[in-house]
Parts: structure tokens; sequence; C-alpha cells
């Protein structure tokens, strides 16, 4: 079954307690059916978010069709993340529609555009630095879209070549709904801001290297095991921030086991730590056993060189020596 796609309903109750009066939404909760169910988010909402979206005033007689782009405004950047991490391309979907709680009796004709001007106006307020996604990095074959009577929004299509991206950068792609048709629409929500997050040490990694197991501590030099790393595939970085990614610990990545690396921007240098995941494994990773003996960074050719140490659950010695180079 195909990934459901969002729907500008879907958070109405909750969202417009910021921009509707509150005898409107009661009235909406009774005709929905969920009005026991609701009415304490109701009333919480009506006093936490009183207020009104700056280009929005609605009253009780209002009977308005105003647009907007689900996941739309710079609150909502967590909610349109570009995961440039995927080897070829993904699908995502711009979904422009009514945000008011009326029922459409009349198709409406949409349409969105690029809007890197919203960029430049979100790095300034902001103090970032995104780049506008490169024209070859995506494709949007079609910018307009029908919302059809008595559905609440359209899905038009936009595919991201991701297997291209520079994961060092952090890119954003604005998209703002720029006609319905003659009705309203919402400045505050128009705009998605697609956006990745890039940082100096993220990207795809080729693994060499090895992994040793021993038999009881290191001390006695018997080895059960050996593991070569280079018949992994490549490794690709997660962003946690602009100074620290996650990627795959020796050839345990595949069951969650990462290591969180942090970059020094001044120094050039980077330190590493074993995830939570790592460190909650109790038959495999034995509490404060881990050790680093080498986080090595070249700043030139950014390869890292991580050596640590480790001891299972029942005592028995790891040794990981694995070199990371960008592919």
């Amino acid at each position: 079954m195909p990934a459901r796609q969002p729907n500008l309903y879907d958070n109405f109750l909750i969202k417009t307690a910021k921009e509707w009066p509150f005898s409107v939404l009661f009235a909406v909760l009774f005709f929905t059916g969920s009005m026991k169910k609701n009415l304490i988010v109701v009333l919480a909402g009506a006093f936490l978010f009183a207020g009104c979206f700056k280009d929005v005033v609605h009253n009780d007689a209002d009977t308005t069709a105003y647009f907007a782009i689900a996941n739309g405004g710079t609150a909502n950047l967590a909610s349109a993340p570009l995961d440039l991490t995927i080897p070829d391309s993904t699908i995502l979907y711009v979904n422009p529609g009514i945000y008011s709680p009326i029922t459409l009796t009349t198709d409406v004709s949409v349409k969105i555009a690029i809007n890197d001007a919203a960029r430049v106006a979100y790095n300034q307020q902001n103090g970032t630095n995104y780049e506008l996604l490169p024209d070859s990095l995506f494709l949007l074959a079609d910018s307009s879209g029908l919302v059809t009577a008595g559905a609440r929004s359209v899905n038009i299509p936009l595919t991201i070549y991701t297997g291209k991206a520079n994961l060092t950068k952090s890119y954003m792609l604005p998209i703002s709904l720029t006609d319905a048709q003659g009705h309203p629409i919402s400045t505050d929500l128009s705009t998605i801001y697609y956006n990745q997050l890039g940082s100096p040490i993220a990207g795809r990694y080729a693994i060499t290297g090895v992994r040793t197991d021993y038999v009881g501590a290191m001390a006695s030099g018997v080895i059960s095991d050996t593991v070569d790393l280079s018949a992994l595939p490549v490794q690709v970085t997660t962003t946690v921030s602009d100074s620290v990614v996650a990627v795959g610990y020796s050839d345990l990545g595949i069951v969650g086991w990462q290591y969180i690396v942090t970059f020094n921007a001044v120094t050039k240098t980077v330190s590493i730590a074993p995830n939570a995941i790592m460190i909650n494994n109790e038959t495999g990773f034995m509490n404060d056993s881990f050790k680093i003996d080498i986080q090595d960074y070249n700043p030139v050719t950014r390869v890292m060189h991580f050596k640590t140490e480790y001891n299972d659950a029942s005592g028995n010695a790891r040794v990981v020596d694995e070199y990371l180079t960008p592919q």
C-alpha cells in the first residue's frame, strides 16, 4: 500500500485554534461527531494559542475557502526534510489545499512555484546559510493541480535526485502556493521549506579495516574470528547537527550500532562516542568497556581513522580498526 500523503485537514482542529473563534471550533467539533473527544484540546488551544494569523481574520459566519500548503511555514522545517542520503531518487508530494472547515462545491485549480526569495529571507532572519537545491537535484514536472469538489487537497509530485547530493552542504527548496483561482492564500502557511542540514563530515564513505574478536581478554592473544570490513557497502552518514553525524560502527551498523562523530571546526579534529543502542545492548556490549585508541581525521582528504575496543557481555574483547574514505 502506498504511503499516505499528508492531508491539510488532519491537523485542522488543533491548528485552527490559533485563528478561529471558539464558537466556530465548537460547531466544527459538534458536526464532526468528536466533541467529547476533542473538547479538552479545544479549550486548551483556545487559551494557549489565542490570536490570529497575520493574513486571515475569521468570524462565525465566515464560509471563505482559505488555501495553504500542508507542512507549510517556517515553524514546520522538521516536517519537510530532504533526505538526500537515499542512493538514487525519491518522490515527495507538495500538498496544496483548503485550510478551512467548509467543503468545496466546485473544483479549484492551484499553482505552485519555486520561491528562492523565501530561502534568502529565512537565512537573513535566522542567521543560517542554506543554499538553494540545485536544479540537477530535483524535478517539478507539473506546477499545477486541481482540488476537486469535495476534496481537501491535491498531491503534486516532486522528484528528488538524492544520490547526486553533496551532503556537506545545507540545502533548502522553498515551494510556494501562488494561485488558488482567486481564493485567499495564507501567507504564513503558503510556502513549504524542504530542507537538508549539511555537515563538513557528512557524506558517503567506503570502509576498510578489520574487526578482531578475541576469546576472553585481548591479552590472551586467542582470536576467535576476524571480519574484513572492506566487504561492507558504502556507509552514509546521518546528520544530527551541523557538527555531528552518525555512521555505522564496524559491520554492526545493520543492527543499529553507530559512531556519534563530532567535528571541531576550530581544530579540524573529530571525536567519537558509541550511540545509545550500543551502550544499551546488554548481550553484545559490556557497559563502560568502550575504549578509544585512535580517532583521527585528515581535513584535506576527509579520511577518518577509528580504532576502538569493547567487551561483549561475556567479557570477550572486540577490537575494531577501520578507515572511512569519502566517495
